[in-house]
């Protein structure tokens, strides 16, 4: 029966040691935001989204090219509010899109 219950105990204390880890690890990655700005994008010559920017009144914003980030690419030249996660890489902000909408 001690035995049992030890071994319940090791289980659980692998259980939340992987929470916490796992936790610590998506906090890390950044903090969610919204922001409003104007989409910039840039194409190449077969009319492919290279790379994407919100410029903001807090700053230019690195979109990264994920799906959602394509899909914000598209709207070139217009005002959107973002919300996404805000991360520092070399120096500059990077923005994960998770929604868009059109600003007015």
């Amino acid at each position: 029966m001690f035995v049992k219950k030890q071994r319940m105990g090791i289980a659980l204390l692998a259980i939340l040691t992987a929470a916490l880890f796992a936790s610590t690890c998506f906090a890390a990655e950044g903090e969610t935001v919204k922001v409003q700005g104007v989409v910039n994008a840039t194409k190449d010559a077969n009319d492919g989204i290279t790379a994407v920017q919100l410029a903001a009144s807090a700053g230019t914003y690195n979109v990264e090219l994920d799906a959602k980030g394509l899909e914000l690419g598209e709207m070139d030249g217009q005002k959107v509010e973002v919300e996404g996660v805000v991360s520092e890489k070399d120096g500059q902000k990077w923005l994960k899109v998770l929604m868009f909408t059109a600003a007015e």
